[in-house]
């Protein structure tokens, strides 16, 4: 299965900009990963979006991408590809159903033309249980965590927000209300 074969960041940055036709005031929320596919699409439909949230994500400049903002712990899991060459296996810890991830996404830069600044509201989770591991989320972190134009909450909890912290991102996310 190649399934992951020609997938890009701008394949997932298109797919949501796509889904904006016709709203207006969208609260867009990435997880990990996610937070380059928000950026890119905030960036080409900024009249569609109102804020941005970031749960354990990465927040790209121009030109970044997944390789570049993460560290050699996550580099490691980025190289090592399932069988066809084009996706990289889930890690053990993952749901069972999770399929490979496109490879291409993680080396393709991020290309923006405006800043984030021009969104009314930003946040930014970051998890702070990563166990063993480093996060490869801290140097985002640690670039948001003094700025004024971002809300930074650093839950005690590791990277799977969704599982450990629900009942915090809702109030999270009802805040852009």
């Amino acid at each position: 299965d190649d399934s992951a074969a020609g997938v890009n960041l701008t394949t997932h940055i298109d797919q949501v900009v796509a889904f904006l036709a016709g709203l207006e005031d969208v609260v867009l929320v990435g997880h990990s990963y996610g937070g380059m596919v928000i950026t890119g699409a905030a960036d080409r439909a900024p009249d569609r979006v109102r804020s941005l949230i970031y749960l354990d994500a990465f927040v790209p400049q121009d030109g970044d991408n997944c390789w570049n903002l993460t560290n050699d712990d996550q580099r490691a899991w980025y190289v090592d590809v399932d069988e066809t060459g084009f996706g990289t296996p889930p890690l053990p810890f993952f749901d069972a159903r999770a399929k490979p991830h496109p490879l291409a996404t993680f080396l393709q830069r991020i290309r923006l033309t405006g800043s984030p600044s021009r969104f009314r509201k930003r946040d930014y989770v970051y998890a702070t249980k990563w166990g063993d591991a480093s996060s490869p989320f801290t140097p985002t972190y640690l670039r948001l965590k003094d700025d004024p134009e971002w809300t930074v909450h650093t839950p005690d909890a590791a990277h799977n927000l969704m599982r450990d912290i629900p009942d915090e991102l809702v109030r999270i996310c009802l805040s852009h209300a």
